[in-house]
């Protein structure tokens, strides 16, 4: 299966049919596929320029159309020049895990960090890893309740059903008994999740490590998986060990931030907006990093409303900021995120005046005197300067907005980047914790 990568804003020109696999354009067929699948999925996926030109949208990910794998991904710079394709994925990896709170699967093995394997298959070579792991230690076996007609009585006798389809049949008892084996959700689950893997996986590395996870599960029934039945299967105590091959298969089959599936041979996609992924990237980051702070933050907040019925008293149009952080119970910043780039060359920096409506209203609502309005860092702007410029809001509350910044090539320095920006926009450079 051939592979070919494009990154986000990049103009990619249309042929009516590719000279090899391996050319880095799309064919009328390609682009009619992508079209089609994400009127199916409802996502905008490609931005028709011209007649000849194209360029993905925010989604991001893997889809496989027309006999090739197209690998979007991200813009993502380094402070010296252009990130190349396999820091790139690395780091969409590592912000999906963490965005997912599954980054207990965070590839740090060098084999990894160096590979030219498309980003799917180090997904998927990641959850066999890790499910590989845990089956070292043992299947998971549980009690489900069955019901059959068995020569002898096992369980409770179920007096009803005997009378009903035994009165002849005296050789047979209709029994109700627990069965102690394999064959439950979560398995099912792991099972269903393996072979959809193998179907798409490229990499014979990826195919044989997933081949080698099949015999575990050969007394585990096929399934047909719906949302409502994966978003059903649970850990006990017992199976809490599965818990981040369990994330990562709910990953892959539908997605835990906006992630889609549509199954088949024919097409398949695995994608991701980068406005949800950017903001639960920063979030659950900046969470862990003041930790221990004397900072409190809570992510997608909803205790507050943008107007009251004074005739009903009912409150309408709930605010949901992305972050609100505390310093002793009261509000020292509204955090908002934006999977957009500035453009510093322009004197409103190419804000949209949408966003800023939306931030006052945050900050009015949760009586904050300070807003952090946050952009990924595009080196067209100049030096990572962490926080681009300051305003304040005219009338009201007079709250203050930051519009700032954050550098995604190395994610390790991200929470630091992170808390020292939010001291900033809320002033608490100072302040003892």
């Amino acid at each position: 299966m051939s592979l070919v990568s494009f990154r986000e804003y990049e103009k990619i020109p249309v042929v009516e049919r590719l000279a090899s696999p391996a050319e880095r354009k799309l064919s009328v067929a390609e682009i009619d596929a992508l079209d089609a699948l994400a009127a199916r999925l409802k996502i905008p996926l490609i931005e028709h320029l011209s007649r000849s030109r194209v360029r993905p949208a925010q989604y991001v990910g893997a889809v496989f159309v027309a006999g090739r794998t197209i690998e979007l991904l991200p813009k993502i710079e380094r402070t010296e020049g252009e990130c190349e394709l396999p820091t790139v994925r690395q780091n969409l990896l590592k912000m999906l895990l963490v965005a997912c709170d599954l980054d207990g699967a965070t590839p740090g093995q060098a084999a990894l960090e160096h590979s030219d394997d498309g980003w799917l298959d180090i997904l998927l070579r990641l959850f066999a890893r890790a499910l590989a792991d845990q089956l070292r230690r043992g299947l998971i076996r549980r009690y489900r309740a069955e019901a059959d007609d068995l020569p002898a009585v096992r369980g409770r006798l179920q007096i009803e059903e005997q009378l009903r389809r035994n009165l002849v049949h005296r050789e047979r008892s209709a029994c109700e008994f627990d069965e102690f084996d394999e064959d439950h959700a979560l398995n099912q689950l792991f099972r269903v999740a393996i072979r959809r893997m193998l179907r798409v996986a490229s990499n014979t590395v990826t195919q044989q490590a997933l081949r080698e996870l099949l015999p575990a599960f050969e007394g585990v029934s096929d399934v047909e998986p719906t949302g409502d039945w994966l978003a059903r299967v649970t850990l006990d105590r017992i199976d809490e060990r599965f818990g981040l091959c369990l994330g990562m298969a709910r990953l892959f089959l539908q997605g835990t931030t906006t992630g889609l599936y549509a199954g088949g041979r024919s097409s398949f996609a695995l994608l991701f907006d980068m406005n949800d992924l950017f903001e639960k990237f920063v979030a659950r980051t900046l969470r862990r990093q003041l930790r221990g702070s004397g900072l409190d933050l809570s992510i997608q907040d909803v205790r507050f409303h943008l107007v009251r019925d004074p005739q009903t008293e009912q409150r309408l149009f709930r605010l949901r900021p992305d972050i609100v952080v505390r310093h002793r119970e009261a509000v020292c910043c509204v955090v908002d995120t934006k999977w957009k780039r500035l453009s510093p060359e322009e004197r409103k920096l190419g804000i949209a005046q949408g966003d800023l409506y939306q931030v006052l209203a945050y900050a009015e609502g949760y009586a904050s005197s300070a807003v952090l309005l946050l952009y990924p860092w595009d080196p067209a702007g100049g030096a990572h300067e962490s926080a681009r410029k300051r305003l304040v809001f005219e009338g009201g509350r007079r709250s203050t907005v930051t519009i700032g910044e954050v550098a995604l090539d190395e994610l390790a320095a991200v929470g630091e980047r992170l808390e020292d920006l939010l001291r900033r926009a809320a002033m608490l450079e100072e302040v003892s914790l």
